[in-house]
């Protein structure tokens, strides 16, 4: 256990079942002070910002504004704020994407007890913590990158449609360029978002910008 008693944490989640079992968890388990519970982004970014915490424990499905947008003002506010993320989604993109906004660790919704100690901690630290499949898809996706640069194995000419459309490209503009039809694609668009695991372009744009 990290020596933590005058760490102090905020805890947001949109459920407060979920907040509270967490806080009360963390409390017993790394002697932490949970200053705060917050159920939505603004509450999050107020509550931060008052109490100035060592680290936040966010889920990522919150709103008002997205978790994204909080953790992007939260570390411009605040840049030494330790930051674990709890998300459903745990893929190598999404990770991608909550890392390069400043989670230092990542958690899936189903994490155990005690992954939510040792992700906390690890953070206290100074440390990463990343669940050991996600690690091993992060091993996978480095060795691809370095044998081809194509992580997330798209096709020549899905990777023209991606930087078509991450250069601000829009459908019309990209079918006539590569002289195929917009249905065409719509189709190499949906299968970009569905091999990287995002669901626009804005994500791609944040997901080409730290790989």
């Amino acid at each position: 256990m990290v020596n933590s008693t005058e760490h102090r944490i905020v805890v947001a989640d949109a459920l407060e079942i979920v907040r509270q079992t967490v806080s009360d968890h963390l409390t017993r388990q790394c002697g932490v002070n949970v200053v705060a519970q917050t159920k939505d982004g603004y509450e999050t970014l107020k509550m931060c910002r008052h109490h100035r915490p060592d680290l936040l424990v966010l889920d990522m499905s919150i709103a008002r504004p997205a978790a994204s947008d909080t953790m992007a003002r939260l570390r411009s506010a605040l840049p030494d704020l330790h930051i674990v993320v709890v998300t459903e989604n745990t893929s190598v993109a999404n990770a991608f994407v909550a890392l390069s906004h400043g989670a230092v660790s990542i958690l899936p919704r189903s994490a155990s007890a005690e992954d939510y100690v040792n992700a906390v901690n690890a953070a206290l630290s100074g440390h990463a913590f990343l669940p050991s499949n996600l690690m091993r898809e992060f091993v996978s996706c480095r060795r691809t990158l370095m044998r081809s640069g194509n992580i997330f194995g798209l096709s020549a000419r899905e990777l023209e449609v991606l930087e078509a459309c991450v250069g601000g490209a829009s459908t019309k503009e990209v079918a006539s360029s590569l002289d195929i039809s917009v249905r065409t694609v719509e189709t190499h668009r949906h299968n970009i978002y569905r091999k990287t695991s995002c669901n626009s372009v804005k994500e791609l744009e944040t997901l080409m910008s730290v790989i």
